[in-house]
């Protein structure tokens, strides 16, 4: 019989409780699991719950859904698992300098593997990013990690993508959003052309200038970020 699951932290028991079953061997890699309203009521969720949950592991590439066969534990659930333990972790104990850095470090190449395997398709999504970015940070909504986003999408490379994505939603969360402000409303123009030669630079396919493009241009953020705390 499957456990119950608390009712306290509902969506972050329910992962765990998921991923132990896998781990144990209770749901092995490449089996199927009951559909989502038997899984629901054996685990004591609601289905709303119970779909979040699903997608997350889906999205982590735990779970597999096959369209018109149901759910199954990717046979690569495991290794899939520690990644995204290694993700949680990394969300929950890292400095904002420590995010810089490690941005620093990844963007540039993924900037570089963008333009070189971005399809069309994927780069007329990059340029729709692009207009809409510059449409948010104009109307002052603050948005401008949605492109560098899109770049690691275009990048092909689904673990630096989720690092990036874990990365940037911790800076999301932090004292960085203040800084953010700041860049807007003084370095706004700056700012925006350089997104814009990056995404030109990965549109048309120049690995080597995306790659220095967009490494000038974290460095450039992390001298104002740098700039701006020691006035405090």
């Amino acid at each position: 019989m499957l456990p119950k699951v608390k009712k306290i932290n509902l969506s972050s028991q329910l992962i765990d409780t998921m991923t132990t079953l896998i781990e144990e061997n209770n749901w092995s890699p490449g089996s199927k699991l009951p559909n989502e309203v038997e899984l629901a009521a054996s685990l004591g969720v609601s289905r709303n719950i119970m779909r979040e949950a699903m997608k997350i592991l889906e999205n982590f590439g735990i779970l597999e859904s096959k369209a018109g066969i149901g759910t199954f534990v990717s046979e690569t659930a495991l290794s899939a698992i520690r990644n995204m333990r290694f993700f949680d972790n990394l969300k929950s104990n890292t400095s904002i300098e420590t995010i810089l850095e490690t941005r620093i470090i990844i963007e540039p190449e993924l900037a570089y593997y963008a333009a070189l395997r971005a399809s069309e398709e994927d780069t007329a999504l990059l340029q729709k990013t692009f207009d809409k970015s510059l449409n948010d940070i104009l109307t002052n909504k603050n948005n401008d990690f949605d492109l560098h986003l899109s770049i690691a999408k275009c990048s092909r490379n689904p673990i630096l993508e989720n690092l990036l994505f874990t990365l940037l939603d911790q800076l999301k969360a932090s004292d960085y959003i203040e800084f953010n402000f700041h860049v807007q409303s003084d370095y706004l123009e700056d700012s925006l052309h350089d997104h814009k030669e990056i995404s030109k630079a990965i549109i048309s396919h120049n690995p080597e200038l995306a790659r220095e493009l967009m490494r000038k241009h974290l460095l450039t953020r992390i001298d104002i970020i740098q700039s701006f705390y020691k006035k405090d």
